[in-house]
């Protein structure tokens, strides 16, 4: 929950002349980095995914990355030995993060960061075979660092299979006195055909994202001897996510909208500063809206 103490993940020590690099990210939106800075309870991606392996996917941020667990576990066929497994060498080469999922991450990170191997172990399941995991972290590029790691998954099959994992821009709200999380949760994928893509107006998305929260509400069980959560509109602005870097380093992205809604206090409550966000697509797709209720 966003309103217990915020504890600071990064600190930069860095050279003078790196605070005075013209290229440095200067800000970070409140939509994406907010989560970076949370020390309080939050849904798993198993709870915001069903379906997703607990193992190897991973937030980072408002960011969630979902390796199905149908994929996960899917058999190899025929079996590989282990003598044949692919080697760890391969393995670390093929599932180092590229530009665009540096940039992706970055998105929400403040100052930059890059990607260090950490380690990689085959993991022997019966039932399917082996599994390659490897583990890479998250370190500031002006150096230093403080908190708890941030850790990027990437899995392999025995035959050297990189299993893509799912991408997705998520936000969540605690109702303290109703004990239910309001949930939004975008996929993150290049349209099939750019050029053919229906584009809304700044104004339709708008509209099209306070229709949905308002739906959103309406599921909201209001517990008795309570009144229900207030929000008021705050804004609408857009993200262009980069999902894909070609072979001349240009980024393909994806771009969204995320619509705001200011948390409105009771009386008796002191103000807090905090908002959800309804993501919504160019062509008028509204990111999955639901409500988890803390005691199921």
């Amino acid at each position: 929950m966003r309103k217990i103490a915020l504890l600071m993940l990064f600190i930069v020590v860095a050279a003078p002349s790196a605070w005075g690099d013209p290229y440095r990210k200067k800000v970070v939106d409140p939509m994406l980095s907010r989560w970076m800075f949370f020390l309080g309870p939050n849904l798993s991606v198993a709870e915001l995914i069903p379906g997703a392996d607990l193992k190897t996917s991973r937030t980072i941020g408002t960011l969630m990355i979902s390796y199905p667990e149908r994929i996960i576990d899917e058999e190899d066929e025929p079996p590989v030995d282990l003598k044949d497994v692919v080697p760890v060498a391969t393995v670390i080469r093929r599932t180092k993060p590229d530009k665009a999922l540096t940039a992706l991450i970055n998105l929400r990170l403040d100052p930059d960061c890059h990607f260090s191997y950490q380690g990689a172990s085959l993991v022997s399941r019966k039932h399917i075979g082996y599994r390659w995991h490897v583990a890479w972290e998250l370190s500031p590029n002006y150096g230093g660092f403080s908190g708890a790691p941030i850790e990027y998954r990437g899995v392999v099959t025995a035959r050297g299979k990189v299993i893509t994992p799912d991408f997705y821009q998520f936000d969540t709200f605690f109702s303290r006195e109703h004990k239910q999380w309001l949930c939004s949760i975008l996929k993150l994928k290049l349209p099939e055909n750019q050029q053919e893509q229906k584009i809304l107006s700044q104004q339709q998305i708008e509209k099209r994202g306070r229709a949905a929260f308002q739906e959103l509400l309406k599921q909201v069980k209001i517990t008795p001897g309570t009144d229900p959560a207030q929000f008021e509109y705050q804004d609408c602005r857009a993200i262009e996510f980069p999902l894909r870097a070609g072979a001349n380093g240009e980024f393909q992205y994806m771009k969204a909208w995320g619509v705001n809604f200011k948390e409105i206090p009771g009386s008796d409550e002191k103000k807090i500063e905090d908002f959800f966000t309804v993501w919504v697509m160019e062509d008028g797709t509204v990111s999955e809206l639901k409500i988890i209720s803390l005691h199921k």
